[in-house]
This record gives structure tokens, C-alpha cells and sequence, in this order.
């Protein structure tokens, strides 16, 4: 007997346990879909979910707020209604229905009123300094996106800005005259200027992403559980330990590699599969693209097969029994995955963690995933040494189970 015999074997066994099968391919599957779905992140770039949800309140009844509340409607990545009242608001925003609302008051009018072009032109000097509260605007926004209320404060500040400066500038017949006679030439010098721009963008590189959320969630989640091939493993050897195949195959003509081999072989195919197969029904089900060169997720899928493999074999060289599976390997994969950003980006994470992940393959599989499958342009320095690292961390682990594996069949 010899190592591809021993790998046919375990191949056929693993074939045959259904259970597995749904835990590597259909589990990963379901959490994408279901996280993707609770980002409200549907399946199409054109999807309505995909947008900002916000509401605008003018309680002001002047031209200018009308202006300004139409504006704040035609921005892009915002899905704005209007609402009449502010109670009308917040009920939306504690039933979900809007991330946040901005408030237009009754005084806007009057204090645009009071305003001159200088405090247009010194945002941080005159009337304006305070931002809103200026124009008796305000944003309320639910507790969830509170570090979303910063970012809607900007827009709506900069939108009034622009929604009043025309009417600021009308009031001095000077500056209206040169302003006036600089507006006739815009038209022109836009489109000069996004020719040029066109130009010099034309050979540069588009980004694969586009938004999709599935560019983030199908690898993370391929990565995690590609790393729950150490339970399958553990449980594998276990059970041949159990029934006393392993100490019969320990006997057989056959070396201590090419029993390793065998049953670590099957393993990594199956892990090998496990990731094409999400990374094709991710790009058949949930519309993400492969980057802008696709076979370089090969050597990514690879190494991190390797790795995943190699931390099983460990792993099923140490536990003893089923209850310490679950106790041990359980607990090791989803700690390693949470750690490593497998449950949320890593851009996410706190400066710390995002370090503290890096004791992980997960998360060096997770930042090769990202220069592949979303950022524009792909550093491959990053990707090689990702590749080199998770290759590390195979070799540690298998060296280890080596070590381990000549007394995985004694008693504890």
C-alpha cells in the first residue's frame, strides 16, 4: 500500500459523508447570502438597497430651502424622500426606514438673509463658522450609524453652501457682474478639463470591485472555513484511530511521509474544491467579479489549502477524542477567524486587532483576497509576500504534526 492508495481511500469515505460535503460547500454559501442580504447589499450594482437611505425635512417655506431640499435628492449614492414634519422623521428613524434625516427649521430663510459673500468665501471666520446650527439646519441619525452622522453633516453643510452662494452673490450688483460673465465660459472649461482628465485615465486600471459587497464576504467566508477542515480531520483520524485502521496502516509497508501524505492529501483536494467552487457561485449567484487578473487567485487558493490542511493535520495529531474536537478545534477556528477579519473586514478593525490578526493565516490569505479582489490597483509585492507567509505557516504546522503524528495512535 502506498500514499495514493491510502489518499483514493480517504477520498472515497469523504465522498460519501454528505454532511461534510454540506458543512464545506452549502454552509459558506448560506452565511454569504444571508450577511450579504442583511448589508443590504443585493445582487445588482442598480439595487436601490445599495444607497444612503436618508430623509429631508424643510420646515421653512422660502425658495431657497425647496432649492436645497431638491439638491440633497439628486446626489448620488442617496436615496432621499421628503418628510413634513420632524415627528414623521423620527419615526422612520427608529422603525429603520432611513439611516438619517436632515432637518431644514423655520429660520433658514432668515439667517441666509443676514449672511454676505464674505462668510461664503470665510467658511471658518464669519456667520457660517458653526456649520449648521448657522442656518438652523440639523441632522438626526439612528444610534447604529452615529459614525455616519459626521459624514451627513458635511454633505448637508457643503449642499446649503452651494444651494445659497448664487443668492449671496446676487446681492452685490460688482460681484454679480464679474460672476455672471465668468459663468458664461464654464460649460467650456468643464468640458476641456474632462476631456484632459479622460485622457490621461484612459490606460489606467478600472477597479474590480465596483461595491459589491460579495468581493469581501466570499473570501472571507472561503477562508474560514476552509480552516474547518481541522475539524473534519481531527474527526477522520479519530475514528480510524477508534477502529484500529490507523495502527493497521502504522503496520503496513509504508513509510511515516507516505502515510502523512495520504491522509493529509485528500484533504487539501477537497479544500482546493471547497474554494473554487464558492469563488464560481460567487460570481454566479452573487455578481462578484475575480479582479483584474484572476489567475492570480490560484496561488492564493493554494496556499491557503496548504495551510488550512497543515493546521488539521496538527490538530488531529493532538486531540484525543471527539469531545475534544469540539471543544478545541472549534474553538481554535472561530477564534482564529474572528480575529483575523473573517467575520468583518479588516479595515474595520481596530488598529491592534488588525495586528494581533496577523498570528493568523486567515488574515494574511484575507489581505491577498483584498489586493486581488479589491483594490484597483494590485500591489503584487503584498500578494507574493502573503503567499510566502501562509506557506510559512504550512511548513510550521506540518512540521509540527510530523512530530506529533508518531504517537497519535498511544492513549492520552
Amino acid at each position: 500500500m502506498n500514499a495514493w492508495q491510502i489518499t483514493l481511500k480517504d477520498l472515497r469515505l469523504l465522498r460519501r459523508d454528505r454532511r461534510t460535503l454540506f458543512i464545506l460547500v452549502a454552509l459558506p454559501l448560506i452565511f454569504i447570502t444571508i450577511l450579504g442580504l442583511s448589508t443590504r447589499q443585493l445582487l445588482t450594482s442598480r439595487d436601490k438597497n445599495q444607497l444612503i437611505q436618508l430623509a429631508v425635512v424643510n420646515e421653512d417655506s422660502g425658495e431657497l430651502s425647496g432649492k436645497l431640499a431638491e439638491s440633497l435628492s439628486k446626489k448620488d449614492g442617496l436615496q432621499t424622500k421628503l418628510l413634513k414634519t420632524r415627528e414623521e422623521a423620527v419615526d422612520q428613524i427608529d422603525t429603520g426606514v432611513v439611516m438619517a434625516v436632515i432637518a431644514i427649521g423655520p429660520k433658514f430663510q432668515e439667517r441666509v438673509d443676514e449672511l454676505t459673500a464674505a462668510d461664503i468665501l470665510y467658511l471658518d471666520e464669519g456667520l457660517l463658522a458653526d456649520g449648521l446650527p448657522s442656518l438652523d439646519m440639523e441632522v438626526l441619525c439612528r444610534p447604529s450609524f452615529m459614525n455616519t452622522e459626521g459624514i451627513v453633516r458635511q454633505l448637508a453643510f457643503g449642499a446649503a453652501v452651494q444651494s445659497i452662494a448664487p443668492y449671496i452673490s446676487a446681492k452685490s450688483r460688482l460681484a454679480s457682474r464679474f460672476i455672471e460673465k465668468d459663468r458664461a465660459s464654464l460649460a467650456e472649461k468643464r468640458e476641456s478639463v474632462k476631456n484632459e482628465s479622460l485622457a490621461d485615465n484612459k490606460d489606467k486600471a478600472k477597479p474590480a470591485a465596483k461595491g459589491n459587497v460579495y468581493q469581501v464576504l466570499v473570501p472571507s467566508y472561503t477562508v474560514m472555513f476552509a480552516f474547518f477542515l481541522v475539524n473534519i480531520m481531527a474527526r477522520s483520524f479519530i475514528t480510524e484511530r477508534d477502529l484500529g485502521t490507523l495502527g493497521r496502516l502504522r503496520m503496513a509497508p509504508v513509510s511515516r511521509a507516505g502515510l502523512m501524505l495520504g491522509k493529509t492529501i485528500p484533504f487539501f483536494i477537497i479544500s482546493l474544491v471547497q474554494s473554487a467552487l464558492l469563488f464560481l457561485f460567487g460570481r454566479l449567484l452573487f455578481g462578484m467579479t475575480w479582479g483584474t487578473e484572476p489567475i492570480a487567485l490560484i496561488p492564493v487558493i493554494i496556499c491557503t489549502s496548504l495551510s488550512a490542511t497543515a493546521l488539521g493535520l496538527l490538530v488531529a495529531t493532538i486531540v484525543r477524542t471527539d469531545s475534544q474536537v469540539s471543544a478545541y478545534a472549534n474553538f481554535l477556528v472561530i477564534t482564529m477567524a474572528g480575529v483575523s477579519g473573517c467575520f468583518m473586514p479588516r479595515d474595520w478593525q481596530p488598529q491592534l486587532m488588525q495586528q494581533i490578526g496577523l498570528a493568523t493565516p486567515h488574515a494574511w490569505a484575507l489581505i491577498a483576497y483584498d489586493q486581488l479582489l479589491v483594490r484597483e490597483h494590485i500591489n503584487v509585492a503584498v500578494v507574493v509576500r502573503s503567499c510566502t507567509i501562509l506557506l510559512a505557516f504550512s511548513t510550521g504546522f506540518f512540521a509540527l504534526g510530523w512530530w506529533r503524528f508518531q504517537n497519535i495512535d498511544e492513549a492520552a
